[in-house]
C-alpha cells in the first residue's frame, strides 16, 4: 500500500530531536528554556543514550505490529512517531509514543490476535533488556548523581536517602510493578545502585522502565488496545466486554482515591476556611459527576439505579481505602484512560467475520501476554517521595 514516507521520516527525525532534548534534561537536571543554568546546544549530545533507548523500544513495538500485519496481508501504515516537548523543567520524555494505522479490519479473530500481541511481546523484550543492561552497567553513583545535584554535598554531605529529602525536595519515585521491583531487589546490593528517586538520570534504566510501563498500558484489556485484542482472542467478544468494563471501573477506583481522601487537601494559611471547603466540595462533586458519566457510558442500556449504585460503591471503596492506608494521591492518568476508553478507544471489541478460536500456540502466547501485564502493571508507577 502507498505510504507517506516524507511524513513518517519527518515525525521520526523530530522525535529523535525532542527525545534528545528530554534526555539531556534528564542527564543534567537542567532545563532547556527556563531557570538558571539552562542548557546549550552542545548539551543535546548528552541526550543521545536516552533517545536511542526509548526510540528503540517504540520502534520495535510498532514494527512488531507492522510486520505481523504485513505477514497476514492486512493493510496498515508505517509507524507515526508522535514528538512532544513541554518547555517546563523535568517534564519531558520527548514523545507521546508511536502508532500505526490499520487500514482494513482484520478478517479473522486469529489475525486480530496476532497483530495485537506482536507489538507488546517484541517491545517487552527490548524494555527488559534495557533495564537489565542499565542495572548491570551502573556508572559510579556519586559522579552520576552529583553531576545533576551538586547541591547535595553542601546540604546533605553526599547523596541523601529518600527519608532525608522527603518534604525538602520534589522527588519522583519510579517503580511499583512486580517485575521492576524484583529486578531492583536483585541488583540493589551493588554499591553504585542509585536511590529510586534518582533513576530518571540513568537513560537505559529509565527508558526500560518506561518501556515496561507502556507495555502494560497497551495490554490493558480494553476495546482495541493490544490487551483488548489478546483477551478477545482468548475469550471471545462477550467475555472480553465484561473484563473491559471491570478494568475501566478499576481505573476509576485507583485514579480518584486522592480526591475522596480526607487528608489530600490541606488548608492554605492565607485562604479563608469556607473558601477552601467550597473548593474541596466542588472538586468532589465534579469527580462524582465524572464517575456517573463514565459508568453511564459503560452500561448505556442499564437503569439509573445501577449507575448510581456503582458510583456509590466506587466512592465507598475509595473512602475505605483512604482510611486504611492514610490517604492517597490523585492519579489523573487513570481517570484520563477511563475517559478515553469510553469516548475514543471503545470498550467492546468488534467481532471478526471469522470468529474461529485460537490455536494452542496462540493461547499460550496470550497467557504469556497476560503474565507480562501482571508483572509490568502498577497503579502507582510514579509517586511523590
Amino acid at each position: 500500500m502507498k505510504q507517506n514516507y516524507p511524513l513518517h521520516i519527518f515525525l521520526f527525525l523530530t522525535s529523535v530531536f525532542t527525545t534528545m532534548l528530554a534526555g539531556s534534561e534528564l542527564a543534567t537536571g537542567k532545563p532547556w528554556f527556563w531557570g538558571d543554568g539552562t542548557l546549550g546546544p552542545i548539551d543535546i549530545l548528552k541526550g543521545i543514550p536516552f533517545s536511542f533507548a526509548f526510540l528503540s523500544f517504540l520502534t520495535v513495538h510498532e514494527f512488531g505490529h507492522y510486520f505481523m500485519a504485513v505477514y497476514h496481508r492486512v493493510k496498515c501504515s508505517l509507524p507515526y512517531y508522535i514528538p512532544m516537548f513541554i518547555p517546563l523543567p523535568m517534564s519531558n520524555i520527548g514523545s507521546f509514543g508511536a502508532v500505526i494505522r490499520i487500514r482494513e479490519v482484520p478478517p479473522s479473530r486469529r489475525k486480530y490476535f496476532d497483530i495485537g500481541i506482536a507489538g507488546p511481546l517484541a517491545g517487552f523484550v527490548v524494555a527488559l533488556g534495557m533495564v537489565l543492561y542499565g542495572f548491570m552497567a551502573l556508572p559510579p553513583m556519586e559522579q552520576t548523581v552529583l553531576e545533576v545535584h551538586p547541591g547535595y554535598i553542601a546540604e546533605y554531605g553526599g547523596i541523601p536517602s529518600l527519608e532525608q529529602v522527603s518534604g525538602k525536595e520534589t522527588t519522583l519515585v519510579f517503580g511499583g510493578s512486580l517485575l521492576f521491583e524484583g529486578l531492583k531487589m536483585i541488583f540493589e546490593s551493588d554499591p553504585n545502585f542509585p536511590p529510586a528517586f534518582e533513576m530518571m538520570h540513568y537513560p537505559f534504566i529509565f527508558a526500560g522502565f518506561l518501556g515496561l510501563f507502556f507495555t502494560a498500558l497497551n495490554l490493558l484489556p480494553i476495546g482495541q488496545l493490544d490487551g483488548g485484542h489478546v483477551v478477545y482472542g482468548l475469550l471471545g467478544a462477550r467475555r472480553a466486554g465484561h473484563i473491559a468494563r471491570v478494568a475501566v471501573l478499576g481505573l476509576l477506583l485507583a485514579g480518584g482515591i486522592g480526591i475522596i481522601a480526607g487528608d489530600t487537601f490541606s488548608v492554605p494559611a492565607s485562604e479563608p476556611f469556607w473558601q477552601f471547603m467550597s473548593l474541596v466540595v466542588a472538586t468532589r462533586l465534579l469527580y462524582i459527576g465524572f464517575l456517573f458519566e463514565i459508568v453511564r457510558r459503560l452500561f448505556p442500556l442499564r437503569k439509573l439505579g445501577l449507575h448510581l449504585c456503582l458510583v456509590g460503591a466506587i466512592v465507598a471503596a475509595q473512602l475505605l481505602i483512604s482510611l486504611l492506608y492514610a490517604g492517597g494521591e490523585i492519579r489523573l492518568l487513570w481517570l484520563l484512560y477511563a475517559f478515553m476508553a469510553v469516548r475514543f478507544i471503545g470498550v467492546d471489541h468488534p467481532i471478526a467475520l471469522d470468529d474461529q478460536a485460537l490455536t494452542i500456540r496462540q493461547k499460550l502466547l496470550g497467557i504469556l501476554a497476560l503474565l507480562i501485564f501482571v508483572l509490568c502493571f502498577s497503579f502507582a508507577p510514579i509517586s511523590l517521595g
